[in-house]
């Protein structure tokens, strides 16, 4: 009975301590995790304070501003250099500095672009809004019309100075007082604007407009479309930021041979001239 009672014993022992042991490994498990826990706790990125925060602003102002004047000395326009513009114009952003972005991103439009391209006047667009600016600007080939006045819409066109236009485009306006009327001549195009008269004289032919050219502020304006369809150029309209997008489509003008050989030709008879002028002045 004594050897009977006592292998129970030790069978109950076992089994307890199998228990208790089970027990401790699930115990030092959740414990395990626990500690895992509160080491992640431990190790998270505590906020900047108000200091840090200012010094970090300050040191990436300082790298951007260096930036800025790296890529305004840089001869070469590349895929590289754009994409450091465009790194530039992000960066700013994040600062909240959106003028600063906005003038560099004006920056790399009148560097790298490209006839067609629209993706950049989206950004720029955006940039205009952020800053609040509500007026119409005009671009020809990228680059910004700078005028006195600014373009304006009339009747649901919109309506751009003709002058500064026109010399974006390179070509010649005269204006005549007398007979209100406007005359724009680029390459083998001679066109004459009736001022508040809706039609237009075309090398000699008579057409009709939208709408009729204005006169404001002692400026002329004519309609947008105009443009397009008569000056040899590609006109989109961008509702965002209020741009006006003109590609100059006009061929470039090929020299006159006859005009390079009678130059050549001036210039040897110059130089022969000179040549014989020495040569009299050395036998003397």
């Amino acid at each position: 009975m004594k050897k009977f009672v006592s292998a129970s014993l030790i069978a109950a022992l076992l089994v307890s301590g199998a228990s208790g042991a089970l027990a401790g490994n699930e115990h030092h498990k959740d414990r395990g995790k626990a500690e895992k826990t509160e080491v992640k706790v431990v190790v998270a990125a505590e906020p900047l304070s108000k200091a840090e925060a200012v010094l970090k602003d300050v040191r990436l102002k300082k790298e951007l501003i260096g930036l800025r004047q790296e890529l305004k000395q840089a001869k070469k326009d590349t895929a590289e250099l754009k994409a450091k513009y465009e790194k530039l114009v992000a960066e700013l952003e994040k600062l909240s500095e959106k003028q600063a972005a906005l003038e560099v991103q004006l920056e790399l439009l009148q560097r790298t672009y490209q006839k067609g391209e629209r993706a950049p006047f989206k950004k720029l667009g955006l940039l205009f809004e952020a800053i609040g600016s509500t007026e119409i600007k005009a671009f020809v080939d990228g680059k910004l019309v700078v005028a006195d006045v600014t373009p304006f819409v009339q009747g649901g066109r919109a309506l751009v100075p003709v002058r500064a236009i026109s010399s974006a485009l390179k070509a010649d306006v005269k204006w005549d007082a007398e007979t209100r009327t406007v005359t724009i001549t680029r390459g083998d195009q001679i066109i004459t604007l009736y001022l508040d008269k809706k039609e237009a004289t075309v090398n000699g032919k008579t057409i009709s407009l939208d709408i009729a050219p204005v006169l404001k502020k002692g400026r002329v304006f004519l309609p947008l479309r105009f443009i397009s369809e008569h000056l040899n150029a590609d006109v989109d309209w961008q509702s965002e930021g209020k741009i006006v997008i003109i590609d100059d489509i006009q061929p470039p003008v090929e020299p006159d041979e006859s005009e390079e050989t009678d130059t050549e030709t001036s210039t040897e008879t110059s130089t022969d001239t000179t040549e014989q002028s020495e040569t009299s002045s050395n036998q003397q």
